[in-house]
């Protein structure tokens, strides 16, 4: 998706949002258990591939849970548009929002089928997640979305990056070369697709309004300023 954007369709904003509930609650539940482990622990992928599927879930949620605004991003690691946002909007919006607890904010995954290894790159930020360091390796995989895109088999270069912020090497690997978590990304595909939403960046912000496109930083301060508003979280807009 090019970086012009438009205000989505109010009807797939609203189913999209029904079915990212069971992945809330998927999240919500396994919270105390994605805690509990020490740093060391957390820096190996789980060999249980049920734990290993509700960490990485949980772990790709940034924010306060009871913030006032969520907002969700469906992407792709291998989509430029994506990586544009990332580069020029991300960081704002965490800095004015998201470390001020004012949204909480979701990463759904869309592999595009058209983008050879956006499949694996996402199971390898899950693997990652499963560490509890999905946003870290999300942030690498952006930064070097061109030296991993044009390989043939990137499988190598991941355990690198995994390597660089901590993670235990042998596990990582395992989860990518079997596919551990490739039930997730699957499901983040089905989820997306029945709602209609075909390209990336995609955005859901508080349940109500979409965004489609790699929009800029006053697009989604206007938009979450009205609706902190709105919902009684903020009362001067950025």
């Amino acid at each position: 998706m090019n970086a012009r954007f438009r205000f989505g369709s109010i009807g797939s904003t609203v189913a999209f949002a029904g079915l990212l509930s069971g992945i809330v609650l998927a999240v919500a539940g396994c919270a105390a258990e994605a805690e509990a482990g020490s740093m060391q622990e957390r820096s190996i992928v789980p060999p249980d591939a049920q734990v290993a599927r509700e960490r990485a879930d949980r772990s790709r949620i940034k924010g306060e849970e009871g913030a006032p605004v969520r907002v969700v991003e469906i992407s792709d690691f291998q989509c430029p548009y994506c990586r544009q946002f990332h580069e020029q909007t991300l960081t704002k919006i965490d800095s004015a929002y998201i470390s001020e607890g004012k949204v909480s904010y979701l990463w759904i995954a869309y592999a595009n089928p058209g983008h050879p290894q956006a499949f694996v790159s996402t199971e390898a930020a899950y693997c990652a997640g499963a560490t509890g360091k999905f946003w870290p390796m999300h942030d690498i995989l952006f930064e070097r979305q061109d030296e991993w895109s044009g390989a043939a088999d990137p499988y190598e270069l991941f355990v690198g990056y995994a390597e660089e912020i901590d993670i235990d090497p042998e596990s990582f690997g395992s989860c990518v070369r079997n596919s551990t978590l490739a039930p997730l990304v699957l499901r983040d595909y089905t989820s997306v697709t029945q709602a209609g939403i075909s390209s990336t960046p995609y955005f859901i912000l508080g349940d109500s309004v979409a965004l489609r496109g790699a929009a800029d930083f006053g697009t989604f301060s206007s938009a979450i300023d009205t609706l902190l508003i709105l919902r009684g979280g903020d009362t001067q807009p950025q």
